[in-house]
């Protein structure tokens, strides 16, 4: 009878180990998959600021090139 409840017990206690490693295995697809979802949206950001501030970059160099030929045309 000891022997067959120390069975029952362990088998018991395999299931909730399987249920457990079960549950970590899906908690680890979701933690993935948020993570990739999160670069993704990441890469999206820095790729629209790098295209702001290269358009930023072209609007100002222009300005200064404006501005440079002005004062050379004046001290001319």
């Amino acid at each position: 009878e000891t022997l067959q409840r120390i069975v029952s017990t362990l088998a018991n206690k395999n299931d909730e180990i399987h249920n457990f490693i079960d549950m970590l295995n899906h908690t680890i697809k979701n933690v993935q998959v948020k993570s990739s979802n999160a670069i993704s949206e990441l890469d999206e950001e820095f790729d629209g600021l790098y295209s702001i501030l290269d358009e930023m970059k072209g609007s100002m160099a222009n300005t200064i090139q404006q501005e440079e030929a002005r004062k050379i045309q004046a001290l001319q």
